[in-house]
């Protein structure tokens, strides 16, 4: 981060009021509890930018697919796809697969296992009316 922001600027402020006269007054002027100025001394190291706010962006999910519950949805799909993604599941669930419907059409669609349908817009002939004809014998 190059700039620095009011938001880190207040926080430097902050820490080093309460370095000088405590926390409990440095709560007290900057209109904060003293929970916030604890913790924003426990990351200050003196640089301003030890104040910038962290991506809180988790670094992994302990709730994705396996590699195991990919590969089975992979072979039921080969197997059974000609049948939908209903018998898919119903076979994934039968050998062991404990999650939802919509979990395992999502990984479907994302892993690209299936291709999505285009649709196609319907094609009708077009057969010219005469006009001349239908004018003369209307106004006839």
């Amino acid at each position: 981060m190059k700039s620095i922001t009011e938001e880190m600027r207040f926080r430097r402020r902050l820490c080093e009021y309460a370095i000088k006269y405590g926390v409990t007054q440095a709560a007290r002027r900057y209109h904060t509890n003293r929970q916030f100025v604890y913790r924003q001394l426990k990351k200050y190291d003196g640089d301003v930018r030890s104040l910038a706010l962290k991506s809180r962006k988790p670094h992994n999910n302990p709730n994705v697919h396996n590699e195991e519950e990919l590969g089975l949805i992979r072979r039921m799909l080969k197997r059974n796809g000609l049948y939908g993604l209903a018998e898919v599941y119903v076979r994934c669930k039968r050998n062991g697969y404990t999650r939802s419907f919509g979990s395992m059409c999502k990984q479907t669609r994302k892993r690209g296992y299936i291709k999505p349908r285009i649709h196609r817009k319907s094609y009708t002939k077009y057969e010219r009316m005469e006009m001349v004809d239908t004018l003369a014998i209307k106004y006839r």
